[in-house]
């Protein structure tokens, strides 16, 4: 790079390659390497000396981009991260424009990573991404309570960092943001009818199917809900990449997702064990984990008819937090059986306890029950046995021996004897044998 526009302190970015290159200085502030590009700007990491040396990050417009629509897009944006406070969304820490009248604006700069893949680089759990999805909403949600829909909500839109150990979404990237009730800059800011604002990918049907014109916050819900989708199961509800403009507008207005833990289930099992590795847990295992109420709670997230959906980032979140605390969420329909089944994981503890107590005064009443069933029978027996022991003895004495006795005889005889019948000897068998005495006889 000539020596002449090194020495320059303020360039023009947009007016030519070489104006936004590696040593360029932009008022205090020292380019030192190009980290993102979009269709607009590009993001330079850029070193600032004074008054104190840090590392930031700087959007340009992009080299022959600076026409009217672009220049008030850009403004947009840059009015939009001023309006918000959150550590879950880029800061803006000060902002200018060049001599030759070209915006910047200049962000904290974030080491990070799109959230997908540091979720999968650290192999974060099912619950921990559960965690850190809900911050996420948390920023969203900011950002509309500050009347800005983001527009562009995907993986490369959400950077990871790490604050104290513990990982921190950061939302960048607010070029197609719309502002709901309020208008960011003096231009009057137009979408191209045919033209859609955002990444197809992660669109709500009514944002790709009217041109980014008909939509309200449920549309970020919709992208959060691909995301989440994406945390759960690895892979995208719908696969809507390399496909002509018609069959992606007939996918996205048409077809239904699956859930996620049958996108899991059905996949290779190749695929089944690398998603489940990445979560630190088995296929078999994540499927179940994901069955039931987080299926529900994706599927309601994705919902066609924006009505349906969640309202809002909060009561996504507020669903997910449900989901954690085993508490009835309301992607799920009521019943009896299910809430009891909340009711019982929500107070593990406690209905183990009362579990095992009802148990023991289930079986110490069927103890006691057979106990007393038991003796019934003994003493029913031992008063059968009484009542014929009696019944034997009554005939014994009365019935037998007491006709025998003096008091019941007609003509009483103080001698009388009991004769016993005389006892005839029995004939023995000759076995054919005869004496001569009867041979003679006959």
């Amino acid at each position: 790079m000539p020596a002449d526009e090194q020495s320059d302190p303020i360039l023009t970015p947009g007016t030519s390659d070489a104006a936004t290159s590696t040593g360029t200085v932009i008022g205090r502030y020292h380019l030192t390497q190009k980290i993102g590009e979009g269709g607009m700007g590009e993001v330079w990491l850029a070193e600032q000396k004074e008054p104190v040396r840090c590392r930031v990050a700087i959007k340009l417009v992009k080299a022959g981009m600076n026409s009217r629509e672009v220049m008030a897009r850009f403004e947009s944006e840059r009015q939009a991260l001023a309006l918000m406070d959150h550590f879950a969304i880029a800061r803006v820490l000060d902002a200018g424009s060049t001599s030759e009248g070209t915006p910047y604006f200049v962000m904290e700069y974030v080491a990070g990573v799109p959230i997908t893949t540091y979720c999968d680089d650290h192999r974060l759990s099912t619950r921990d991404r559960l965690e850190l999805f809900m911050r996420l909403c948390d920023g969203v949600q900011h950002a509309h309570q500050k009347a800005i829909i983001h527009r562009d909500l995907k993986p490369s839109n959400i950077l990871v960092t790490e604050v104290d150990g513990r990982p921190a979404p950061k939302i960048i990237d607010f070029g197609v943001a719309k502002a709901l009730s309020q208008r960011l800059t003096a231009e009057t800011l137009l979408t191209r009818v045919g033209t859609m604002v955002g990444t197809p990918e992660y669109m709500s049907p009514e944002q790709a199917l009217s041109s980014g014109e008909d939509i309200d916050t449920r549309s970020d819900v919709y992208s959060l809900g691909i995301i989440f989708y994406e945390l759960l199961a690895g892979a995208p509800p719908i696969d809507l990449r390399k496909v002509a403009l018609t069959e992606f507008l007939r996918r996205l207005r048409e077809d239904d997702p699956p859930k996620p833990s049958t996108k899991v289930s059905s996949a290779d099992p190749v695929s089944s064990f690398d998603v489940a590795h990445k979560r630190r847990t088995e296929a078999l295992t994540l499927v179940r984990l994901m069955r039931g109420d987080l299926d529900a709670i994706a599927l309601k997230a994705l919902e066609k008819d924006r009505s349906r959906r969640y309202g809002s980032p909060s009561e996504f979140a507020a669903d997910i937090g449900r989901y954690r605390r085993n508490e009835a969420v309301l992607a799920v329909p009521p019943s009896v059986a299910y809430r009891a089944r909340k009711l019982a994981r929500r107070y593990r503890a406690a209905f183990v306890t009362v579990t095992a107590f009802v148990l023991v005064l289930i079986a110490a009443a069927v103890i006691s029950t057979l106990a007393a069933v038991r003796t019934r029978r003994a003493e029913t027996k031992a008063k059968q046995q009484s009542a014929i022991a009696q019944a034997v003895n009554d005939f014994l004495q009365k019935d037998l021996l007491g006709q025998a006795s003096a008091f019941y005889q007609s003509k009483p005889d103080p001698n009388m004897t009991v004769q016993l019948p005389a006892i005839r000897s029995a004939p023995q068998p000759n076995f054919g044998y005869r004496s001569p005495r009867a041979r003679s006889r006959k």
